[in-house]
């Protein structure tokens, strides 16, 4: 577990998205959960003594942001998109997903149900916990319903999946335009520190290399369509895991992942 200034700890060693939280005179607002039981079940024992979960914000409906809700009290705050997308979750696929990445903390999730969003937003949130302000602002990139989480008295942003802090970044429910606006606008807030959905925390000098990156994929797709490639053709030539690393955990998924940025890609550019 990281302290990244007064009041917010965030953990960047778990396999799936960072989660954090911040400690208020009111109780404790967490920031997107672990994906794995067995993490869940840390990041509880190190909240321990630091007060009671009053919310919970998710930043996007992917189950390594979501699959953890269970594990904790409190209120579920997201983007409406977020639990529209939540509808179609697959409880079985979390299970057999967990039996291979963790079978330790499989009996944990006896009696398991996904805790969704029991508030949402469309465009911007405020939230006042003690004398913390927690911003919430939909800034849709990486996913359609995206969110970023700003405590200004911290001077922290939690930019969910919209920053990738130099690890592959997943674009397989992309959009690449409104995503590279998201990024213009978190540089715009009055921050110090980035704490990214994956990959180590930053401050915003990283965002013009995130920028760059999503343009470089949507450029080489163009030209791969511009040659008159197929999309499997596409798919076959394009890859960016040179540049890189996969995140934690995720080595293996290297090659499927940048096949999936291609298919993606390749479609919306394709339809234009």
């Amino acid at each position: 577990m990281q302290q990244v200034s007064t009041n917010v700890y965030v953990e960047t060693a778990f396999r799936g998205c960072n989660p954090g939280f911040v400690t208020t005179k009111e109780g404790i607002v967490m920031i997107d959960s672990p994906q794995n039981p067995s993490d869940a079940m840390k990041w509880r024992e190190q909240m321990k003594g630091k007060g009671e979960v009053r919310y919970l914000i998710n930043t996007e409906p992917h189950g390594d942001h979501v699959t953890g809700n269970f594990f904790f009290p409190g209120t579920v705050i997201a983007h409406q998109g977020t639990r529209d997308a939540l509808s179609s979750f697959d409880l079985n696929m979390v299970m057999e997903r967990m039996k291979v990445i963790d079978p330790e903390g499989l009996p944990l999730m006896e009696g398991y149900s996904l805790k969704k969003p029991s508030i949402t937003f469309s465009e911007r949130l405020l939230l006042y916990l003690g004398e913390h302000t927690f911003e919430a602002i939909h800034l849709p990139g990486h996913t359609a319903s995206e969110v970023a989480v700003n405590i200004p008295e911290e001077r922290v942003v939690f930019t969910g999946d919209n920053i990738f802090y130099k690890v592959q970044a997943f674009l397989h429910q992309g959009y690449p335009e409104e995503w590279l606006e998201s990024l213009k606008k978190i540089g715009e807030l009055d921050v110090d520190v980035i704490v990214p959905g994956h990959g180590e925390v930053c401050d915003k000098s990283y965002i013009k290399e995130q920028a760059s990156f999503i343009e470089e994929w949507v450029e080489a797709v163009r030209q791969a369509i511009k040659q008159g490639l197929s999309k499997e053709e596409a798919q076959a030539k394009i890859s960016f895991l040179n540049r890189y690393p996969m995140g934690m955990g995720l080595e293996a998924m290297g090659p499927e992942v940048q096949k999936m940025n291609v298919e993606r890609l390749y479609d919306l550019l394709a339809a234009k």
